[in-house]
């Protein structure tokens, strides 16, 4: 059975009318499908709560709605194994769709590779903890500039001008630079798989990449792969914001590897901890501010429909 979480309430604003596409072709075609929306935010976790435990031998979950509603989803679901999952991109980053090398702006074409979908492949997930608290994430986390703009950006007014004018990929990089230049570093101290301490001062960001990229394609880590069975870090450090500022162009040129004060490294397991609280975020939702933090990947977490 097919089980569609359908994100009416989508910032993007593009998920309805996608979904009547979608609707007009499962009914044309004759498939079982049932359809479930989130009353508010946090509840498409209890609708992927719900779908993951009933008692079906074929559970083919699909979001439609953008990055902000596949983490929750993720996070709600109880028993990955019984669970089939792909999405229906509409929001503005689609990073997770991308990541899956999804078609960004031909609905049809995605519905018709779902319903033909003759198996599955096993992806990984990254998981924080802090303080007792636990989340997945699909495509990244991370601590500092970029946490701040991935939970401020919804809410924020520059998406909603950059949306008038038919801009929304260019909100992230307005964002960036205005929180650059107010944003706080901090001196961060870093473990990874177990290994020696090492130190990271005045850190501007770092991500943890499950997918080469975020913020609606900015390739933050180029190598990443979610079938590795690693996360991909990034760290922007030791640099003033302003080279920090200038190697953007290098950045969405996939080429940080050529700036001095960026690092980048690939581990199963990392800990992070920080000389002031940082912002944190999975999938650009706010995790909190937190001073010590672990990452882990989880190997072939999550079945992808083929």
């Amino acid at each position: 059975m097919f089980y569609f979480i359908v994100n009416e309430q989508g910032g993007s604003g593009k998920t309805v009318g996608v979904w009547n596409r979608v609707q007009k072709i499962l009914d044309e075609r004759g498939v079982k499908y049932q359809k479930f929306v989130p009353e508010a935010k946090g509840y498409a976790a209890v609708l992927g709560e719900i779908i993951s435990e009933k008692e079906d031998d074929d559970i083919r979950l699909i979001v439609v709605g953008g990055d902000g509603t596949i983490n929750e989803v993720l996070n709600g679901i109880r028993s990955f194994e019984r669970v089939k999952f792909m999405v229906i991109p509409t929001g503005s980053g689609n990073d997770f769709s991308r990541g899956l090398g999804l078609p960004l702006k031909n609905t049809e074409k995605v519905v018709d590779m779902i319903l033909n979908s003759t198996g599955t492949k096993a992806i990984d997930l990254g998981v924080v903890e802090s303080s007792g608290r636990r989340r997945f994430f699909g495509i990244s986390s991370g601590l500092g500039l970029n946490a701040l703009v991935g939970t401020e950006i919804n809410g924020s007014k520059i998406k909603v001008f950059m949306n008038k004018l038919h801009l929304s990929s260019l909100s992230y990089a307005v964002m960036t630079v205005k929180m650059l230049f107010s944003m706080k570093t901090s001196d961060f101290k870093v473990s990874f798989d177990g290994g020696p301490m090492q130190v990271f001062d005045r850190t501007i960001f770092m991500a943890a990449m499950n997918f080469p990229c975020e913020g609606g394609g900015v390739p933050m880590a180029p190598k990443a792969s979610a079938s590795d069975g690693k996360i991909s870090f990034t760290f922007a450090s030791g640099i003033p914001k302003w080279k920090c500022f200038l190697a953007f162009p290098f950045l969405l040129a996939a080429r940080q590897d050529l700036v001095k004060g960026f690092f980048m490294k690939e581990a199963r397991t990392v800990d992070v901890f920080t000389s002031e609280p940082a912002v944190s975020h999975t999938d650009g939702e706010l995790f909190g501010r937190v001073s010590k933090i672990h990452y882990e990947c989880l190997a072939g977490k999550l079945k992808v429909l083929l």
